[in-house]
């Protein structure tokens, strides 16, 4: 082989050699720096995040339905005219109270007196045809019959008198119930009819407290639970559970309830817009500010805490109210450690610092 040719695949070698020296070299280096770095900082995923947290105990809270409604009068009725007559006396005037048995207006007798005087006279003479009717018959001189048409004229006579008196009774109008009269609707003159209206009374005492519960709520209402309503006037009162309906309103599917308040002066009106808090059962919940509320991916509506290994875990909660100060929670059970800052930043299943609220 030439000389030349020699030389040169030598020093070829020698320059690859070189080469290849110098990237194992730098391979080498590499690989301990990276060594270097892990076994000193260790991996990224143990590196835990600083949240606030604060440990949170349930509270009693009494559960409220909380719907608007509007006062009724507990009873309406209108006073009617069972016979027929001119009115001749008027006793009272709407806006009057009455009580019951109180008069309210009279209408003529005409004729009635004397009819009662004619009935009465003939119950007489049907007496006496009775009783000697009876006696013949005991002597064999009637039939039986005879004594029986005999009785059956006198009943009649009586009969007769009764419904006198009766149609005379009705001439006066009386209140049926303590109340105050809505509307008078006979003046004096007036020639009334049966059937026709002489007085509207409303029942004040107790007033009624009308409101719609939804068909959610409505299986939580029972009688006798107590409520409170606030007039649109700022008053303020108590009263009881006296109705709930057992069917719901076709139109709004809404079910009506009354809440019963004592009256006695009549000064809450019938027609009066009002808001109605009815007490429910007491349950135990925890008061957070609904900033604090997180999602799931699925849309459940949940806060994150953090458990006894200081791990992030999402607990889904139930509103149970809201307020102007924050929301009432259920789910949580009697303590939980709740994450108040940075629970954005930090997910399901994450190790985390918990710096409680009153650590430094």
């Amino acid at each position: 082989m030439n000389k030349s040719v020699l030389i040169a695949l030598l020093l070829a070698l020698a320059a690859a050699g070189w080469i290849l020296s110098g990237q194992f070299g730098e391979s080498t280096t590499t690989a301990a720096t990276r060594d270097d770095v892990e076994t000193t900082s260790g991996p990224a995923e143990d590196l835990a995040v600083s949240v606030r947290v604060a440990r949170l105990k349930a509270q009693p809270r009494q559960r409220q339905i909380i719907v608007n409604g509007r006062t009724e009068a507990s009873r309406t009725v209108e006073v009617r005219a069972e016979t027929y007559g001119r009115v001749v006396e008027l006793m009272v005037s709407s806006g009057d109270r009455v009580e019951a048995g109180e008069v309210i207006a009279k209408v003529a007798l005409d004729d009635r007196p004397a009819k009662l005087v004619e009935a009465e006279a003939l119950l007489r003479q049907r007496e006496i045809e009775y009783k000697a009717a009876h006696e013949l018959s005991q002597k064999g001189f009637r039939s039986e019959t005879s004594v029986a048409a005999a009785r059956a004229q006198l009943d009649a006579a009586r009969a007769v008198i009764e419904q006198i008196r009766v149609d005379i009774e009705r001439t006066t109008f009386r209140a049926p119930f303590s109340a105050v009269v809505d509307q008078g609707n006979v003046e004096l003159g007036d020639y009334v009819r049966v059937g026709d209206t002489a007085a509207r009374l409303v029942d004040l005492d107790p007033i009624l407290i009308v409101g719609h519960a939804s068909e959610r709520d409505v299986n939580d209402l029972q009688l006798g639970s107590l409520g409170t309503a606030v007039l649109i006037g700022g008053r303020v009162v108590e009263g009881v559970l006296s109705f709930v309906s057992p069917i719901a309103d076709p139109q709004t599917r809404t079910f009506r309830f009354e809440l019963e308040v004592a009256n006695p002066d009549d000064g809450i009106r019938a027609g009066i817009t009002s808001q109605i808090v009815i007490n429910m059962e007491q349950s135990m919940a925890h008061f957070i500010s609904p900033s604090i509320l997180t999602l799931k991916g699925d849309g459940t509506i949940g806060v994150k805490v953090v458990n006894g290994d200081g791990i992030v875990e999402f607990l889904p909660v139930t509103i149970l109210g809201d307020t102007p100060d924050g929301v009432w929670l259920g789910g949580l059970g009697e303590q939980v450690d709740l994450i108040t800052v940075g629970q954005d930043f930090v997910i399901e299943g994450q190790r985390v610092d918990a710096i409680f609220a009153d650590s430094p």
